[in-house]
């Protein structure tokens, strides 16, 4: 797992008002370079409507670009209609297929328009196997992004960091990426002890401090916090308490059904959270 730097973006759009409040914030993320806007239609049996529908997208597609462009002249951005059934599925072939770095995306996303309903699209393309790294906004984030909440969350997103960790082999890399990563001024090293461990994680303070000597020596503030109780709500606690800009978190990238507990853990902090959350994908 290498450096994380999310120049190229894929961005699945359904053109609601949340949306378009995430291409301000796309247009200042930090680092980015190209951007690729997707629009995926939902199948119909009747294809002169299929059509029209794809027709209606395109020009909202090519308004969007033209605003991107407005905001930033030098980010790339690249258009993709698609049409399927199964939309989170076409979002990370996409993904796949344009060789994105990250998959911006907004929690919660359920406007028609031009024949496109995402409902819980970002759950499902969180449950699917990926080597994609996914950032979901909150539409409760989205709905704020303006004035100091828009300079925060969207160009200094990695400036303080919470890495929640359960000290496995995978989470251990995910927060080296995040110590190694451009524009991260501060990291919360987090365990929560669940209270229905039988076997807790023997001394698990020392276990965080060890963590903190590994990442790199330079100018990051790095403090390590101990919680118990139930992790996800545990985590988006200490993410409000802590006022942090990103939650930064791990899955192996083999879907919610072969890593059931920590892949409901990660979907928990995404679906009811208030922060951005970065999920690190790997299938290694």
């Amino acid at each position: 797992m290498g450096v994380p730097v999310f120049e190229k973006i894929l961005f699945p759009t359904d053109f609601s008002a949340h949306a378009q409040a995430e291409l301000d914030c796309l247009s200042g993320f930090p680092h980015v370079r190209e951007i690729h806007l997707l629009h995926v239609v939902r199948e119909f049996p009747i294809p002169v409507i299929e059509r029209l529908a794809t027709k209606v997208t395109k020009e909202y597609l090519e308004e969007a670009k033209r605003y991107l462009e407005s905001l930033n002249p030098a980010i790339t951005v690249t258009l993709d209609v698609t049409t399927a059934r199964d939309i989170a599925g076409a979002i990370l072939d996409a993904a796949g297929a344009t060789g994105a770095d990250l998959i911006v995306i907004s929690g919660y996303a359920t406007s028609y328009r031009a024949g496109i309903l995402l409902g819980r699209v970002p759950a499902t393309v969180l449950c699917r196997i990926s080597r994609t790294n996914v950032l979901v906004m909150p539409n409760r984030l989205i709905d704020s992004l303006q004035g100091k909440t828009y300079s925060k969350f969207c160009r200094n997103i990695f400036a303080k960091v919470l890495c929640p960790t359960d000290f496995s082999e995978f989470s251990q890399k995910a927060i080296a990426c995040a110590g190694a990563a451009g524009g991260v001024k501060e990291i919360l090293l987090l365990h929560v002890i669940p209270d229905t461990a039988k076997d807790p994680t023997p001394d698990p303070k020392t276990r965080l401090h060890r963590i903190r000597e590994t990442l790199p020596h330079r100018k990051v503030k790095v403090r390590t916090i101990l919680k118990s109780g139930d992790p996800a709500p545990g985590i988006a606690r200490v993410a409000g308490e802590e006022d942090v800009s990103l939650i930064w978190m791990s899955v192996e990238g083999k879907g919610c059904l072969h890593e059931f507990l920590a892949g409901s853990i990660v979907q928990d902090v995404v679906t009811t959270g208030k922060r951005p959350v970065l999920v690190m994908r790997s299938v290694e």
